[in-house]
């Protein structure tokens, strides 16, 4: 049966779903088909004889928050500013909480478009209003055009993430710089995804860890570095003066990530530094050669492919005469049991796009190409 059009849930769940219950491949959710690092795996069995089976410590553990603050690699950021949340969405539906508790109906948000899933839905769920802001056709901001969108639309959350989700592009420094100061100028709170972060072709993106203040944040995960999504560990970076405001609410919500889970991952960076580093290396190797075989294969197939400069996905135009990627999606998945995510999802102007998750071992991911290119 074909998804109604009226549907008004995730999109990313409803595909993934069907693999999940009637077989396929899975481009479609945002999840690194690789394996953890054999020792994160085997700190895990050792995590679970350990009496941890009760809360962790509601900030998180201290060797997780000292990891995380190591990695930012910013004097600006201590353990003191981390707090271990579930997953990276969490850190983001928390931090909205407590702008919320704050704003309320007030609360008016902005993302650039195409704009990840919980940008927008976090304001819908909560009745308040949310803005696309739409770049120039090459994807550029124009910056005038930006503070005056946020001006005229009383604009006072302001999600930002680079690299993009679903486009993979990384803004550049001076650019992030500049919105940075129209968010000043503006009153505006700035959170920063910064969740593929180490998942760059080239150079590594910039973010302004010196400008942590009570209106920018940093919202993080270990989950796509290391291939575990499922464990949802992730973070939030927050001023220490407003960390304990923001951690009363999580007390209500979420309290604390898994303990085994928070006890694994620490001891694996703690003892293992080297390879972690070498596995997010190696994983931003076939990252890149993905992405570069995927766009391949697509332009030649009569798709327009936006070229991906990190992350997880590759951002494409559907070949002509087709105009709806939501059922060229369902016929896509009906023909070839490949699941990928029609571009309507991330904003009203993209009905003729689909993201494609391309984070997975070469020879699946080769087949999946050859499945839709010759669907």
């Amino acid at each position: 049966m074909l998804l109604p059009k009226k549907y008004s849930g995730s999109l990313i769940s409803y595909f993934s779903n069907k693999v999940k219950q009637q077989g396929g491949i899975n481009l479609a959710q945002g999840l690194p088909g690789f394996s953890p690092p054999e020792q994160l795996v085997t700190e895990l069995k050792k995590s679970f004889p350990q009496s941890i089976h009760q809360y962790a410590p509601g900030y998180g553990i201290d060797e997780l928050r000292q990891y995380a603050a190591n990695e930012l690699n910013s004097s600006n950021i201590t353990k003191d500013n981390i707090l271990i949340t579930n997953g990276g969405t969490e850190a983001i539906s928390l931090l909205y909480l407590y702008l919320y508790k704050q704003h309320n109906k007030d609360l008016k948000v902005l993302s650039i478009s195409p704009v990840y899933e919980t940008y927008s839905q976090l304001p819908n769920i909560y009745n308040n209003d949310f803005v696309e802001f739409f770049a120039e056709p090459d994807f550029s901001i124009d910056l005038n055009k930006l503070e005056n969108t946020i001006k005229k639309n009383n604009i006072n959350l302001f999600f930002l993430a680079s690299p993009a989700n679903p486009l993979g592009k990384i803004y550049d420094k001076n650019l992030i710089l500049n919105i940075l100061q129209i968010c000043n100028k503006n009153n505006v709170t700035i959170v920063f995804d910064i969740v593929y972060k180490h998942l760059f072709k080239d150079e590594p993106p910039f973010y302004p860890f010196d400008a942590l203040s009570n209106k920018v944040f940093f919202a993080d995960s270990f989950s796509k570095q290391f291939s575990i999504t499922g464990w949802r560990l992730g973070y939030l970076v927050a001023h220490k003066s407003i960390l304990s405001d923001i951690a009363a609410i999580h007390d209500y919500t979420g309290l604390s990530s898994p303990h085994p889970l928070q006890i694994a991952l620490g001891s694996f960076v703690t003892k293992y530094p080297t390879v972690a580093k070498h596995y997010m290396k190696d994983l931003r190797q076939k990252i890149t050669s993905n992405i570069s075989m995927a766009e391949k294969s697509l332009n030649n197939a009569g798709y327009k492919c936006y070229p991906a400069d990190a992350g997880f996905f590759v951002w494409a135009k559907i070949p002509e005469p087709e105009t709806d990627g939501f059922d060229f999606a369902v016929n896509l998945y009906e023909k070839s049991k490949v699941a990928v995510i029609p571009g309507e999802h991330f904003g009203r102007n993209w009905k003729n796009f689909i993201r494609i998750n391309i984070a997975h071992p070469t020879e699946l991911l080769e087949k999946a190409l050859e499945l839709i290119t010759k669907s």
